[in-house]
């Protein structure tokens, strides 16, 4: 049985559907799925692909160097103090990347 069983339905002139269309596309989200979330959060955020894909890339670079770090410490019982430097700068960028989305 399906979880959601009403249905609403209003009406919108030539302007507001293309407005809606358009937020649709950009959002790349359902129709019912784009109303769900603005119901829930009462706005929609939409990030450039760029924004995103740089986001995607420090935290990978993040998660490399966790698992060097996590290596040299099984290995040596060591790990460099720029090597910490390092991951602590990539995740405070990544932090203020984070901040901007909200």
């Amino acid at each position: 049985m399906r979880k959601r069983v009403h249905q609403i339905k209003f009406r919108l002139d030539d302007d507001e559907l293309m407005l809606l269309r358009r937020k649709l596309r950009e959002s790349n989200l359902s129709m019912a799925e784009y109303f769900r979330r603005l119901l829930v959060y009462g706005e929609i955020k939409i990030y450039p692909n760029a924004f995103v894909a740089d986001l995607q890339k420090q935290v990978k670079g993040v998660g490399r160097n966790v698992n060097q770090i996590a290596r040299l410490a099984h290995i040596s019982g060591k790990v460099s103090l720029e090597t910490l430097r390092q991951i602590s700068a990539a995740q405070e960028k990544i932090e203020q990347q984070l901040e901007r989305l909200n």
